[in-house]
């Protein structure tokens, strides 16, 4: 990618909303002035990830990832500053001018120091299945009584599911693809990278499209750009496979795809459950019946990947798979990966044995809204089902007994997982605490087995922490004030100018809020203010300090200066409690030195003076009125602003 003008990133920051940009990817929750999710960058149970909208930055207090609107789609789409750019300037509609064939790149822009051809040619590869899905849309439009056209009449599909699903024809020909992907620029190694074409190992090898008149359904990942295609023939007596679908590519990895998870995203995020199908025409017809919130896997069994990806989107699954066999052991095998994410997981069942797609037409959208208004809780399913299958002679009901107990185990709660050992108990007329104990026996044998596979030994209890040590109301009372300090000079540069001036690094000690302020007045000093937040974050990463930091670091700055008079009073009960703590920290380490000298010692008596003079220094610091000075006169009214912008804290 090309040299881009420093007038079109600045347009970019100035509107690239980083809670618009980060909720497209990860759904974001509300949480008092801040939005937090699960961390896009690791996994994680509980939400550490705060985007703050004011300051326009993220950060994770889990692995510590931070940064801004242009950093983020960087790390998550794993692309280099030019192209981040690129993408936020396209989803805005930010003009980029041609660019220059020379490239110049700054610190900032590099990966390692070096320009990352990777992404560029991944970028080309993301163009190129955009290109073609809307050519093989035009293929369609263009031929109204194609064999394609007339097959999608049957079954019924509306034009304005066609363009929003971007389905397309690909022509009844060898080379029609790849020779206007050619006439597009593109090359034919990259037509063979991304999958769209064959080349055989013949000598010379033979070029030709791997898509031929079949009905074209494109493949988005979750950002809603295109990355693979799945084409199903429309000819009644072909002998080859019914689906043909792209490879995985650079920018294509089955296991990571939910077909139409970018449309489905947001009715999920509101019903706060996700409903899983199995195949693209299953999933439009569930989306035609008012069912939003559907997705699929694509070309391959449920992933736990795909099961990371749903989490941060809903809090339940429903599972629509096929009634058969076959369908029920996909079922099984998506609540193992499902279970252990602690989701409200249920099954759908269509009436007749019927798909989605056959339910509606035969039926209407109604019989899909009422199969998923009765979808059933997955131990009851399941419970059902092993009954049918094993029958309720001892043998099968100990078998029965052994897989409920098995799914039990991979529930995430303890609470849920005694709830559901109970409920079994009283449906199968057995004892509770032999169940218990079986699916403790069985835990502990899969933990086994677990550690075995990867070569561990077995899970030892982790070492008891020592408690911690007891906390003075001193040692509270200065945490108190630098926090309540911090939190002043954070929200205000003038009241970081005045404690830059007033706190000498012998009055701060080694705790975290101490050197968070010592952060604040060296930014101050060097003129760099408004970065001294991220600084403190990336000081703080992991650390127990970091959640109590960030509810500080996350509050809402306000719109002006905050009343000079207002400042003051503020800080100058902080600065006295601080100053009284060195002064006693220092009495103390005197006072212990001198008890360990003989009586007529010269360093004694040197200590003693010292002593006396600290000790009239203390009695000052408590009689002093105001340790920085007299106030300011106000000069608006605002300035006589009796409130603060905060509850004050009692010290």
């Amino acid at each position: 990618m090309g040299h881009i003008p420093q007038e079109v990133i600045d347009q970019v920051r100035m509107r690239a909303d980083i809670v618009d940009v980060i909720n497209s990817y990860i759904p974001l929750k509300k949480m008092g002035r801040d939005f937090k999710a699960c961390c896009p960058f690791h996994q994680e149970k509980t939400p550490s990830f705060v985007v703050n909208q004011q300051r326009q930055w993220y950060h994770c207090f889990g692995c510590g990832k931070h940064g801004n609107v242009i950093s983020f789609v960087m790390e998550r789409e794993n692309v280099d500053f030019p192209n981040a750019v690129s993408i936020l300037a396209r989803k805005y509609q930010i003009y980029i001018p041609e660019e220059s064939p020379h490239r110049s790149y700054s610190a900032g822009e590099r990966r390692g120091g070096v320009e990352s051809p990777r992404a560029d040619f991944k970028e080309r590869l993301y163009m190129l299945h955009e290109k073609m899905q809307m050519w093989y849309a035009n293929r369609l439009l263009q031929a109204p009584d194609s064999p394609v056209a007339e097959y999608l009449k049957t079954r019924g599909l509306p034009g304005e599911i066609v363009a929003r699903f971007g389905i397309g024809a690909s022509v009844d020909k060898w080379d029609a693809g790849m020779n206007y992907a050619l006439r597009e620029g593109f090359t034919e190694e990259e037509l063979v990278s991304a999958g769209l074409v064959i080349r055989t190992d013949d000598t010379p090898p033979k070029v030709y499209d791997r898509f031929r008149n079949r009905l074209m359904f494109p493949i988005w990942n979750e950002q809603g750009r295109v990355v693979g295609f799945s084409a199903r023939t429309i000819e009644k007596d072909f002998k080859g496979a019914k689906y043909v679908n792209s490879p995985e590519t650079p920018v294509f990895k089955k296991g990571r795809i939910l077909y139409a998870l970018h449309l489905a995203r947001q009715e999920m995020g509101r019903k706060n459950f996700a409903i899983l199908c199995e195949g693209q025409l299953d999933v439009i017809a569930m989306h035609r019946a008012g069912q939003t919130n559907t997705v699929a896997p694509q070309g391959t069994a449920f992933t736990e990947e795909q099961a990371v990806m749903l989490k941060r989107y809903a809090d339940g699954l429903y599972l629509a798979f096929d009634s058969d066999a076959a369908g029920t052991k996909a079922v099984f095998r998506a609540a193992e990966l499902a279970l252990p994410k602690g989701f409200a997981l249920k099954v759908v069942r269509f009436p007749g044995g019927k798909d989605p797609d056959e339910l509606l037409r035969n039926s209407g959208p109604e019989a899909i809204q009422e199969a998923v208004e009765k979808a059933r809780d997955f131990f009851e399913f399941a419970l059902s089902y092993l009954n049918g299958e094993n029958g309720t002679e001892p043998a099968g009901k100990a078998a029965t007994a052994e897989q409920m107990l098995r799914f039990i185990a991979e529930l995430e709660s303890d609470a849920a997982k005694a709830a559901y050992v109970g409920w079994l108990a009283e449906q199968m007329k057995l004892n509770q605490e032999a169940l218990l104990h079986e699916m403790s026996r069985l835990i502990a044998r899969r933990n086994r087995e677990g550690a075995r596979l990867h070569g561990l030994p077995g899970k030892e209890e982790e070492p008891k922490k020592a408690p911690a040590a007891p906390v003075s109301p001193e040692e509270q009372r200065y945490h108190r004030a630098l926090r309540e300090m911090l939190a002043c000079i954070l929200a205000d540069e003038y009241a970081a100018g005045i404690i830059a001036g007033e706190v000498q690094p012998e009055l701060l000690d080694e705790s975290e809020y101490a050197r968070a302020v010592d952060t604040v007045i060296q930014a101050k000093m060097l003129d760099e203010w408004e970065e001294a937040p991220q600084r403190i974050l990336e000081q703080t990463a992991g650390r127990e300090i970091s959640g109590e930091l960030s509810e500080l670091l996350m509050r809402e700055t306000p719109s002006g200066p905050l009343p000079k008079r207002y400042v003051h009073r503020t800080l100058k009960d902080c600065l006295r409690i601080v100053r009284l703590h060195a002064l006693n920290q220092q009495i103390r380490k005197k006072t212990e030195e001198a008890a360990r000298l003989a009586a007529d010692d010269p360093r004694r008596i040197e200590l003693v003076k010292e002593l006396l003079e600290l000790s009239r220094q203390r009695a000052c610091a408590y009689t002093t009125r105001n340790p920085l000075g007299p106030e300011p006169p106000p000069v608006r009214e605002e300035d006589d602003a009796p409130v603060p912008p905060r509850p004050p804290v009692e010290f």
